[in-house]
């Protein structure tokens, strides 16, 4: 009776989860803004993602053609870093160049589970030495603007962090 009872309930579980389909997204990453969290001067932002076709992240050796490191997509996930300005409502912070302050990474590859090639997940990542720019009389108030980018080159939406006071 118990090896009946056995057979049954995998029987039960195996027709369950052969009915199952597999999770299906569009090709293009598409990410959400899940959390930032300060320590300190430095702080760590999470987004989290979904890959129709699981090429998201870069190799080491991802390091020619379009990802050569003179080309926009040797990095993969761009930060931009936004302050509010009393009057002028939310502009681009700026480095001592002048230049709009972007933090740029290199996410590695993420290799999807199984014959789904599909990918869904978080991606952390460190903003460091400092999140907020110590020579701008504006960074009390600040966000970042996300966009994530696959191995195809397809952009995600862009996304914006939570408002953040220091």
């Amino acid at each position: 009776m118990k090896l009946i009872l056995t057979y049954s309930i995998i029987f039960v579980l195996a027709a369950f989860t052969s009915c199952l389909k597999p999770e299906q997204f569009p090709v293009e990453p598409a990410i959400e803004f899940s959390s930032f969290t300060q320590f300190g001067d430095s702080a760590e932002l999470v987004v989290s993602f979904t890959d129709g076709d699981g090429n998201i992240g870069l190799s080491k050796s991802d390091t020619t053609g379009g990802f050569s490191s003179t080309q926009r997509y040797h990095h993969n996930l761009f930060v931009e870093y936004f302050e509010k300005v009393d009057g002028a409502g939310w502009q681009p912070g700026k480095d001592l160049n002048g230049d709009d302050i972007i933090f740029k990474y290199r996410i590695p590859v993420l290799t999807p589970q199984g014959k789904n090639k599909a990918l869904k997940g978080k991606i952390r990542v460190t903003i460091e030495p400092s999140f907020y720019n110590p020579i701008s009389p504006d960074s009390d108030t600040l966000k970042y603007r996300i966009t994530l980018v696959d191995r195809d080159f397809n952009e995600s939406n862009a996304v914006e962090s939570i408002e953040v006071t220091r």
